[in-house]
């Protein structure tokens, strides 16, 4: 009789250990979530890993944003106005991307910082930034400006004097003394930060990366027309 019970006891007592074992696991599991970890999710897709990330941490609402904030398919570019892999996007994609998809209602395109080349990635970053804040509708044609007149990474040129000019040049609407001012006095660094923080929630490693509906690009996809299309038409479908 001794022995049985202590073979229930030792029963009760597994079980109990058990309980305390998964109760556990879901607390980190809802703490892990509350902290945003999982808000990177890889899938495999015939064969071909999909990495996607919550849309949330890209805060669209308050993103430079390009055509119709409502379209189906929202697109991300993490960009450094230094990186030369993304003068050569801007020239060689963007283009025919705002003509198929962004012009059509089609696809919203928004713009995140990832200033990391040089000191004057986050000088230029901050006065796009600036640029933004005065009139939202000129960030594009300076967007577009800045890559334009991009210079070699390895030196500094994205200086507060060049980058009041473009704007003197580009944007019209926007007080240039009051931008020198804003760039000089580095008034939006902390949307800089801000966008840090996105960088690292969606764990970008380098520029440009996209993201459509939260679909992570690859590099080659991004470069690649009928690539980054067929993804598009994918979420598109999908949106429906």
């Amino acid at each position: 009789m001794a022995k049985k019970n202590r073979s229930s006891k030792k029963q009760q007592a597994q079980a109990r250990a058990e309980r305390m074992k998964n109760l556990t696991m879901i607390t980190v599991i809802v703490l892990f979530l509350g902290l945003g970890i999982f808000a990177v999710v890889r899938t495999f897709v015939g064969g071909a890993e999909v990495v996607r990330v919550s849309e949330d941490i890209f805060e669209y609402e308050n993103q430079p944003v390009l055509g119709d904030p409502d379209a189906p398919v929202k697109i991300v570019e993490f960009g450094d106005y230094k990186c030369p892999a993304c003068k050569g996007f801007k020239d060689q994609i963007y283009p025919q991307l705002k003509k198929d998809y962004i012009d059509q209602g089609k696809v919203a395109f928004y713009f995140i910082n990832h200033a990391f080349i040089g000191e004057d990635s986050i000088t230029a970053a901050m006065a796009a930034e600036a640029v933004f804040d005065q009139d939202p509708d000129s960030f594009w044609p300076y967007f577009e400006a800045i890559y334009d007149n991009q210079r070699n990474e390895k030196i500094e040129w994205a200086t507060p004097e060049l980058l009041t000019k473009l704007a003197e040049e580009n944007a019209p609407k926007v007080d240039p003394d009051q931008l020198k001012e804003d760039i000089e006095q580095e008034a939006h660094r902390e949307q800089l930060e801000k966008d840090r923080e996105i960088v690292r929630k969606a764990k970008v490693k380098s520029t440009p990366t996209l993201f459509v509906n939260g679909r992570k690009v690859d590099a080659a996809e991004a470069f690649q027309y009928d690539g980054l299309k067929e993804i598009i038409e994918e979420e598109m479908a999908e949106a429906k």
